[in-house]
């Protein structure tokens, strides 16, 4: 990659934090999925790569509480749980991507709005950059908790929460579907819809966040 295009992604993926507008028409535009997709895989290949230890520590000791449990499948468990954190990092952000982007395009065609999903899928890319940086905080506080404790690392309200809180009840369901990072994430994806598809901020950001209200509403009471 040349030094042009270089300086081009990191404009863009910083620019989707201080103006992302900006840099939401530029990448619609431009409209090249890997080379935005691909420094987002590195990062989060990155952060997975630092879990690592702790997730395996953690997997042995939930299997270790298992009344079957043997020590001669620890060797089995370990190279499970790195192949599992090694693919996570890159179909996870592909994945997710694709299917928010697949879901705006079913809903704006049912409202007769004209957009293309390369546009789609590309801001998109740049509306998934808070839950990158979710990740990396995610990780920077994991390293400071103990291999039991990694299960309560979240960067949703379930922190705020006694351990004597149901994962089953309302208010936790409630709680771990409010993500600030998530709901920044919701916002530039309202954002990259209004640019994609010259549609009107509150239009976009009604739809976006009437989809996350209804998923709230599922997870809670389905």
């Amino acid at each position: 990659m040349s030094e042009k295009n270089k300086s081009g992604v990191l404009k863009n993926i910083f620019g989707a934090i201080v103006e992302p507008r900006e840099a939401m028409q530029r990448i619609s535009e431009e409209q090249k999925i890997l080379k935005y997709l691909i420094p987002i895989i590195i990062v989060q290949l990155i952060v997975s790569v630092s879990e690592l230890p702790k997730l395996i520590n953690f997997s042995i000791l939930q299997a270790q509480e298992l009344p079957n449990f043997s020590q001669n499948t620890i060797p089995m468990l370990k190279t499970i749980v790195t192949i599992s954190v090694m693919v996570a990092p890159i179909l996870t952000p592909v994945l997710t991507i694709l299917v928010v982007t697949a879901v705006i395009k079913l809903i704006t065609m049912f409202m007769q709005e004209d957009g293309g999903f390369k546009q789609l899928f590309c801001v998109n890319i740049l509306a998934y950059i808070p839950m990158v940086i979710a990740g990396v905080v995610g990780a920077i506080v994991m390293a400071f908790t103990d291999p039991q404790n990694i299960k309560n690392v979240s960067t949703n309200l379930t922190v705020f929460l006694g351990s004597s809180v149901s994962e089953k009840s309302i208010i936790y369901k409630l709680f771990s579907s409010i993500d600030p990072f998530l709901i920044w994430s919701l916002i530039l994806v309202a954002i990259g819809i209004s640019v994609v598809y010259k549609m009107n901020i509150k239009k976009s950001t009604l739809i976006i966040f009437g989809i996350y209200i209804v998923g709230i509403a599922i997870r809670i009471f389905v």
